[in-house]
């Protein structure tokens, strides 16, 4: 969902980035999940957050001071499925690719989405096949079709990125 970047003054904020600017989901009194360092998570609660353009803040209860909230720069934080707002006909979140058999045009097997990255010029998928993994642009140049309900991911024109 998003990254806790460095300290916002002295009361325990912090600056963040939230992967989908457009609806964070994000609200007052939500539990969300803090992966540490070494892959355990903890609970965090939001007393306040403004999500903005240019610059996005959070504060969470317990949070009083800035050593509080060093303790939790550079760390990303994520919320249940549960909470997600919920979507129209044919919309997915990126997160609903992660699983899914990837296909090239003729229908073969390529191998299988690991992971998800979000860029600033643009969104990756994660592919693992049977030699490495290999890094696919979530773009129309690339992906051709999503497949919710099969659980599949067709690209095109990817022989330079698999190869």
């Amino acid at each position: 969902m998003g990254k806790l970047l460095k300290s916002r003054g002295l009361k325990g904020e912090l600056w963040m980035t939230v992967f989908n600017e457009v609806d964070s989901a994000l609200r007052i009194g939500m539990k969300i999940w803090v992966a540490s360092e070494n892959g355990e998570f903890s609970i965090q609660i939001i007393e306040s957050f403004k999500i903005t353009e240019k610059k996005s803040w959070i504060k969470f209860e317990g949070c009083q001071n800035r050593e509080d909230a060093d303790n939790l720069l550079g760390l990303n934080f994520s919320i249940p499925r549960s909470d997600f707002t919920p979507l129209d006909g044919n919309e997915f979140y990126l997160v609903d690719i992660i699983g899914s058999t990837v296909l090239d045009e003729d229908r073969k097997i390529i191998g299988s989405v690991i992971d998800m990255m979000s860029l600033p010029a643009q969104n990756l998928i994660v592919v693992e096949t049977n030699e490495k993994e290999v890094l696919i642009p979530f773009v129309d140049a690339h992906v051709s079709l999503f497949d919710k309900k099969k659980n599949i991911l067709i690209v095109k024109d990817v022989e330079g990125l698999i190869s």
